[in-house]
């Protein structure tokens, strides 16, 4: 099954619009017509487009980049109805919206043995020189000093999605919330915390520590009016499991519509939506200890 999706051009650019998406082998523009839903000035181009695999998208950023700034304000449409501007947006974060528009597209697994615990994730990637991140004294606040300085830290708007996706697609597990207080010192949240509740009353969180293992990351919430620079200085990290864990991982990614960057030769490289690149080596120890934890 391909996917389809309407790539919205200017008049004036559609011809060449068709030649690049034709240029690319497994996809094609099956209709053209005059756009519609934008009013009666609109003088737009609709290329449903066809295309077994998203090389196109950056086909397309590529013949897009040669215009230079300004650029021509090209649109996909998702079967959504939603219209992202090309130049608003960077090739990944496009074909992880249309994965997630059209996620029946991708190959499905059955996620048999998903309800078991797999604390079996090692730290790596950018911070693969650090030391291993600390141990949590939650009654010592330079032990969550030591913790922001040790484990990768993933900056987020809202810290409950990141939360939930961690947990659904990792398993990294909530070990501690904390708030910087009047003097800038961190301090612990240990009473029961309900993010709707805690946004109403401005006592959010500011930093999430999750732990799965070895493996161990920092979500930091950053104030909603400063821009997060997803798309570009994606943070790398990298980690190893069994082959059948990596391929309980690769199902919850497709299944999810999730951006899926690689997974030649048993290697699990996919981009999540809080700009991190994660890259999961298959372990070649034995069956023992392919299960136990890794590092």
């Amino acid at each position: 099954m391909a996917y389809r999706f309407l790539l919205e051009t200017p008049e004036s650019l559609a011809d060449d619009a068709n030649t690049v998406v034709s240029s690319v082998p497994d996809a094609q523009v099956v209709i053209m017509r005059n756009s519609h839903g934008l009013g009666f000035d609109d003088r737009y181009i609709d290329l449903t487009v066809a295309a077994h695999s998203l090389a196109v998208i950056e086909t397309i950023y590529r013949w897009l980049a040669e215009f230079g700034e300004p650029y021509p304000e090209l649109r996909v449409v998702l079967h959504d109805g939603r219209r992202v501007r090309l130049d608003r947006a960077d090739a990944s974060l496009i074909i992880a919206a249309i994965r997630r528009d059209q996620p029946w597209v991708d190959t499905s697994m059955p996620m048999i043995g998903s309800h078991e615990p797999k604390p079996w994730l090692e730290r790596g990637g950018m911070v693969a020189d650090l030391e291993r991140s600390r141990n949590l004294a939650l009654d010592r606040p330079e032990s969550l000093i030591d913790r922001l300085d040790t484990a990768p830290t993933i900056a987020t708007h809202n810290l409950a999605p990141a939360e939930q996706f961690y947990a659904e697609v990792l398993e990294l597990q909530v070990v501690a919330r904390a708030q910087r207080d009047d003097h800038g010192e961190l301090e612990v949240i240990e009473e029961e915390y309900r993010p709707i509740h805690a946004q109403l009353a401005a006592t959010e969180a500011d930093y999430v520590f999750l732990e799965n293992g070895p493996l161990r990351v920092t979500l930091q919430r950053t104030s909603r009016g400063v821009p997060l620079p997803y798309g570009t200085n994606p943070i790398q990290i990298r980690t190893s499991a069994s082959p059948d864990q990596v391929a309980t991982i690769k199902g919850r990614i497709l299944m999810n519509g999730y951006n899926l960057l690689d997974s030649d030769a048993g290697v699990l490289s996919f981009a999540d939506p809080f700009n991190v690149i994660w890259t999961i080596t298959p372990t070649t120890t034995g069956a023992d200890r392919a299960a136990a934890l890794q590092g």
